[in-house]
């Protein structure tokens, strides 16, 4: 009976001192995504926008990383509807985003399970994207542009600035957040290189731009602490 009193004393013990843990403490590790909420029109549905993790180097300091990687591919049909037997004209299109940004944040004090803080941070991106359209079937087109291919290529991106957030660990070790942003931006769209059957054939820079932006993200930060 002894040795059942002390493992089940032991057991309480370590579950009441689970129950309290809350904040991140030196050394502890959080890991998050962004859940992005779908509403409107559209079905409801739920997306994770990005994958980022933290080392907290002191109990109010942590160095962080996010990584985000976006790839979409979709196939339209458009049909022809004064000849509706003809085939459809097929668009088939693929999009990749990626960003890598590297920061570090200084957390105050808040309360048991509110953890705020403001940072700093810096990263790039590149992105492309293709569209190849068909209606051509056996060598015969059934539309004046038969075959089409657009593909806008070399975008990339840099980013700096500084953050503000908070942590809510409404669980243990467990957490809701949000943020936002305000810093430099510098944004090249690359290059756009068009043709189609028609004998167009075309390439076009598409310029870039910069300045100073306020990035709000209306997803919500849901991460857990190790």
């Amino acid at each position: 009976m002894k040795t059942k009193s002390i493992i089940t004393l032991l057991a309480l013990t370590s579950i009441f001192q689970i129950s309290f843990a809350q904040k991140a403490e030196t050394k502890d590790i959080t890991i998050e995504t962004t859940l992005n909420f779908q509403i409107g029109n559209a079905p409801i549905g739920l997306t994770i926008s990005e994958i980022r993790m933290r080392y907290f180097l002191k109990k109010d300091i942590a160095v962080r990383t996010r990584l985000a990687f976006n790839f979409d591919q979709s196939t339209d049909y458009s049909y022809d509807g004064m000849n509706p037997t003809n085939p459809p004209f097929t668009i088939n299109q693929q999009n990749t985003d990626f960003k890598f940004i590297v920061g570090i944040e200084k957390h105050f004090t808040g309360t048991e399970k509110l953890s705020p803080y403001f940072g700093t941070e810096a990263g790039i991106g590149i992105s492309n994207m293709s569209k190849d359209g068909t209606n051509t079937i056996n060598g015969i087109s059934y539309t004046e542009n038969g075959q089409m291919s657009l593909i806008n290529s070399g975008g990339f991106s840099a980013y700096g600035g500084l953050v503000f957030g908070a942590d809510y660990y409404f669980l243990p070790s467990i957490y809701i957040g949000a943020e936002i942003g305000y810093g430099f931006g510098y944004q090249d769209n690359g290059t756009a290189k068009f043709w189609n059957s028609n004998n167009e054939n075309r390439e076009i820079v598409l310029g870039s731009q910069m300045g100073f932006t306020l990035q709000t993200n209306p997803g919500i930060r849901f991460g857990i602490k190790f």
